[in-house]
């Protein structure tokens, strides 16, 4: 040990050798440990895995020092807690799990907090909460909402069984926000709002949680496009942080605010706004607010045409989001690249973005997460009546045994007759549907091979032609021959959209799950989308409608069967036309109507609309189709419990009518 200085080697003759030796241990474990304390956390943390016991203690302690003045833990530490070593093991490791997700690594945050829960006894019920908390934040930041709903469940009947309304308003948080990433914004309202109350009744003082639970609030009511009350909402949470001087949740809520002022589409106040944003967040080092902000003014600049300041604020923050595995984020930034190179005519690019993105979404699997929020939804809907019928099948079982022993063989001799009659009528539905797909599939194939591969030669050689003819060609020419690239192009998209949704609706990836829609909201959205094509036919698009019309039906559902109805009412109305989107109640339902005044239904084609035989007529512009719209739209309507008629006369206009159920 040539650190040692000589003179503790000549100590004093009537020491012996062995206590020279533990003496010199003693100031060799002195010297490391001083070196080793002014070292970062991460090296204390190593030191602390892999070292022995012994060490792993005074490791610990010291990690925990330095955790809780990091505000890492969610109760007060305690000598108690420091003199159990297996609650300080615990500590050690929920504690970098907070200090891990806090710098964005979220991966490892997820490794230490499964770690802490493995430790942690079963009986401390407060610090299991603190576990769930984190590892479903930071699942969440991950994209994978699955695991991220059983901790939040988790936490959720801890606040139960605690009876602490603070748990369970930061579980009904966390449920809110895992329901929003994964589209179910009305479900997730309610549960936000339950939080919101909670808070309201138990004021932490200066609104911190309070606060937090309108940041959420207001993004729920964005997705609901109600921008006026997320506006409300998230001033209320930006006043409560600014009045406390939390500087760093003010960043946090003037991107939420950003948010809103994007749906409402008022660009230089959303910018404004982002850029105070960011600042912030780099200032704080909160990464993952400092994504969300760039992503936010990559939008921005899209929506003001400043192209190369999107890209530079959309690039940083895919860097970013790979580097923390923020997958959320990543495919939204994607998305937003896609945007980006689509409207700047990088046809390469945006190609590559749009093929990324479907691969990122595909990653958060969702699928997955569809079903286990069904199966927690009906498990935390009837908690009270399970917990009711036990008890009475209790107290039947006895007398029941008797009976069941009884009419058991009968039951079998029932269930076998009917299981066997099922079966022989699912075989005949199952061949009868696989001969129907069959004689689809045929169809799709010869439009895949004819409509989609002459169309994409067709503009394959027209831009082969103005690539080598550009300087010889005039502008009018040019302008004639991008009008019909246009044409050509939505045309095509067209056909790949009924064509992905009749794949998703035929391999059972769209399935039908009714929910509460603001009709009107829906319609107004369909309208929107169909502007653009109506506006190049001088056509104009009214609606005819009451307000507060609910409907409960599938929204994915609706939406696909109302944009095609939509697009053929505009497609075969005359020019300098209108198109009349109604709405009636009758009895317990809602007729929804799409009307046109334009060419009409042949009388000799009328028999073939919504049979499984595709057809086709062109448009009064002479717009080519090839009818997988409509087939697409009556096996919607098959699947669900809505039904749809139409009337039609030649040279007058047609009448489709959707009969929806009425929500309560």
């Amino acid at each position: 040990m040539p650190f040692v200085p000589e003179v503790f080697l000549s100590l004093h003759p009537l020491i012996s050798g062995a206590m020279k030796k533990a003496f010199l241990y003693l100031i060799f474990l002195f010297l490391a440990f001083s070196c080793f304390a002014g070292s970062n956390i991460d090296s204390l943390f190593n030191h602390y895995v892999f070292s022995k016991q012994s060490q792993r203690i005074s490791a610990a302690e010291e990690l925990v020092h330095i955790f809780n003045k990091e505000e890492c833990y969610d109760y007060p530490i305690t000598y108690k807690h420091l003199g159990n070593h297996k609650m300080l093991d615990m500590l050690a490791y929920l504690g970098m799990a907070n200090h891990e997700y806090n710098r964005a690594n979220f991966l490892r945050a997820v490794h230490c907090a499964e770690k802490a829960l493995l430790i942690v006894p079963e009986d401390s019920l407060l610090w299991r909460s603190s576990c769930y908390e984190i590892l479903n934040v930071a699942l969440q930041r991950m994209g994978d909402y699955s695991k991220a709903l059983q901790y939040a469940k988790l936490d959720y009947e801890t606040g139960i069984k605690l009876a602490n309304e603070d748990i369970q308003s930061s579980a009904l948080n966390s449920l809110a926000a895992i329901l929003l990433a994964t589209n179910h914004p009305e479900e997730a309202l309610g549960y936000i709002q339950q939080a919101v109350d909670i808070e309201r009744g138990n004021s932490d003082g200066q609104g911190k949680k309070l606060a937090i639970r309108l940041g959420i609030q207001c993004e729920v009511l964005v997705m609901l496009n109600r921008p006026i009350e997320a506006l409300a909402c998230i001033n209320e949470a930006l006043a409560l942080d600014s009045a406390a001087q939390r500087f760093d949740k003010v960043g946090i809520r003037k991107s939420q605010k950003a948010d809103v002022l994007l749906s409402m589409q008022q660009w230089e106040e959303c910018r404004k706004i982002c850029l105070e944003s960011l600042e912030s967040s780099r200032q704080n080092g909160n990464t993952v607010e400092e994504i969300i902000t760039l992503k936010q003014l990559g939008a921005c600049e899209i929506g003001l045409k400043h192209y190369d300041n999107a890209e530079k604020y959309l690039m940083e923050g895919e860097r970013l989001c790979k580097e923390t595995a923020f997958t959320p984020q990543l495919w939204r930034i994607q998305q937003q690249l896609f945007k980006l190179y689509k409207e700047t005519g990088r046809w390469e690019k945006a190609v590559q973005y749009l093929e990324q993105s479907s691969k990122t979404k595909d990653s958060l699997n969702n699928e997955r997460f569809q079903q286990m929020m069904s199966d927690y939804r009906v498990v935390y809907e009837t908690q009270a009546k399970d917990a009711q019928l036990l008890a009475q099948q209790h107290s039947m079982r006895v007398r029941l045994i008797w009976m069941i022993v009884f009419t058991i063989l009968l039951a079998l001799l029932a269930t076998s007759l009917v299981f066997l009659y099922r079966l022989a009528r699912t075989r005949k539905k199952n061949n009868e549907r696989l001969e129907d797909v069959n004689k689809t599939r045929n169809q799709l194939f010869s439009i895949v091979s004819h409509d989609l591969k002459n169309p994409v030669n067709a503009q394959k050689q027209m831009l082969d032609f103005m690539s080598q003819n550009f300087e010889k060609i005039s502008d009018a020419d040019k302008k004639e021959q991008i009008d019909a690239l246009k044409h050509s192009s939505d045309s095509l998209s067209e056909l790949l959209v009924n064509l992905l949704e009749w794949a998703s609706l035929e391999s059972g990836r769209l399935t039908y799950k009714p929910i509460r829609i603001d009709l009107n909201t829906l319609v107004n959205t369909s309208i929107r989308q169909q502007q653009p094509y109506a506006t190049s036919k001088n056509i104009s698009i009214e609606k005819n409608m009451q307000a507060d019309l609910f409907v409960m039906t599938d929204i994915k559902f609706l939406e696909i069967i109302l944009r095609n109805l939509l697009h053929n009412a505009v497609k075969f109305s005359f020019e300098g036309g209108k198109v009349e989107v109604k709405a009636t109640k009758e009895k317990n339902k809602i007729a929804l109507q799409v009307v046109d005044y334009g060419k009409g239904i042949r009388r000799e084609m009328k028999d073939l609309v919504f049979k499984k035989e595709l057809f086709s007529t062109l448009g009064t512009y002479n717009e080519t189709g090839t009818g997988i719209g409509l087939m697409v739209c009556k096996n919607l309507i098959d699947r669900s419990d809505c039904q749809i008629s139409f009337t039609s006369e030649e040279m007058k206009g047609t009448t489709f009518t959707i009969l929806l159920p009425l929500a309560e």
